[in-house]
């Protein structure tokens, strides 16, 4: 059931006249969009892998923007990952977060003492005194510092010898890796609010995984349209010679995009090149891409991987199989990789949030069940664990009596 086709059957469910307005294309899609997410979320039948290879010393990852949740369990029902390095290949266990932290709390050692001075090379806190975990240019850094921006970014150096650039021990030379052989910072530049000093921990394996929100936002991206453009069947390709939208800039199905220009808003459905999207554009004077229009992108909050400890070595390879959020439909021809009936049951959803709009509650809810149902029916179809287990059950039942 193609996009063209879901709103012609959510159109007819919430018995509106194909010429009245109270529906609208953009609003249809959102909700549709929204029914598929949520019946993803419960039934876990879309599914996808992101393989990364790690960085010395570096904990978190970033994971792809239609990530939901985790997919693989052992048998006792422990979420995990695959982990592989110099011919292991091991498989990680989830551990919660704030239980990292908690253990991990011991490596704190101090915080800022008065006023602070971030710079390319070195750092300074007047006030502070540096000596006890500094590092001689060139071995290897037992101590790093994590930096707090005002803007909430955060930044990370390992403490290398102290500099005179101010006084002696109140300022030290930073640098980006642990064999303190090039100075400079990992992370953001910014001006810092804070600080604390850690000890350096890794591990040739790490012990497990967790998972936390990325606590940043990718850069909005900005840009202006190269080649024109006219829509086909409610979608429109974007070209910017000059993009990097796979290599650089990680765009992603679902971003919002602005053509600045005509005033139209969207959402980006595909990234078909480096230097190409297929979005979808509404609201604006023709919802198309003229050369030379200006374009923003917004790109959505992700989920970071963090790896506990970090890994010492480079190159290691992380394969994460999660439950994929599916991508958009927002024009004519694309579609849901849902079956059939799983798509006629996101079309009842999305009713439901209309009736809701509606001021109908009651008359709503009951698409509500029917959808409740379908995704109940679904999970049963495509769990021959949980239909197994429950035969067996109800045999005991039976020889029981």
């Amino acid at each position: 059931m193609d996009g063209k086709t879901l709103l012609y059957r959510l159109r007819n469910l919430v018995d509106e006249d194909s010429a009245a307005t109270w529906l609208d294309d953009r609003t249809s899609y959102d909700y549709l969009w929204e029914a598929a997410k949520t019946t993803t979320r419960r039934l876990g039948n879309l599914t996808s892998k992101q393989t990364f290879v790690t960085t010395a010393d570096t904990p978190n990852y970033q994971l792809n923007a239609d990530f939901l949740n985790l997919l693989n369990r052992s048998r006792d029902g422990r979420y995990f990952i695959r982990y592989m390095a110099s011919g292991t290949d091991v498989m990680l266990y989830f551990r919660d977060y704030e239980q990292i932290r908690f253990s991990n709390y011991y490596k704190s050692y101090d915080t800022n003492q008065s006023t602070m001075t971030r710079n390319a090379t070195t750092f300074v806190d007047i006030g502070q005194d540096f000596s006890d975990w500094e590092t001689e240019a060139g071995e290897t850094a037992a101590y790093k510092i994590m930096v707090t921006h005002n803007n909430g970014d955060t930044e990370w150096a390992y403490i290398g010898d102290a500099s005179t650039t101010t006084n002696t021990d109140d300022t030290i030379t930073v640098y980006s890796d642990q064999g303190t052989t090039s100075t400079g910072w990992n992370g953001t530049s910014g001006t810092p609010i804070s600080y604390s000093i850690e000890k350096v921990s890794t591990q040739t394996i790490p012990e497990c995984f967790s998972l936390r929100d990325k606590q940043t936002l990718n850069s909005q991206i900005t840009g202006t349209c190269t080649t024109a453009k006219d829509a086909t069947a409610g979608e429109v390709q974007l070209v910017d010679s000059s993009g990097v939208f796979y290599t650089t800039d990680y765009v992603s199905p679902g971003d919002t995009i602005h053509n600045t220009t005509d005033g139209s808003v969207g959402i980006v459905l595909e990234v078909s090149a480096t230097t190409t999207l297929e979005v979808a554009l509404f609201g604006g004077t023709d919802n198309e891409w003229d050369s030379s229009d200006a374009y923003v992108i917004q790109p959505q909050g992700r989920v970071e991987l963090i790896l506990d400890p970090p890994p010492k070595n480079s190159g290691d390879v992380v394969e994460v199989f999660y439950v994929a959020s599916p991508p958009p439909v927002y024009s004519d021809y694309r579609t849901y990789r849902f079956r059939q009936h799983v798509v006629e049951a996101i079309v009842k959803y999305a009713a439901w949030l209309y009736k809701y709009r509606d001021s109908e509650p009651d008359f709503g809810d009951k698409f509500y069940v029917q959808w409740d149902k379908a995704v109940r029916d679904e999970s049963s179809d495509l769990n021959p664990y949980l239909k197994e287990r429950r035969l067996r059950v109800n045999l005991k039942r039976r020889y029981g009596r």
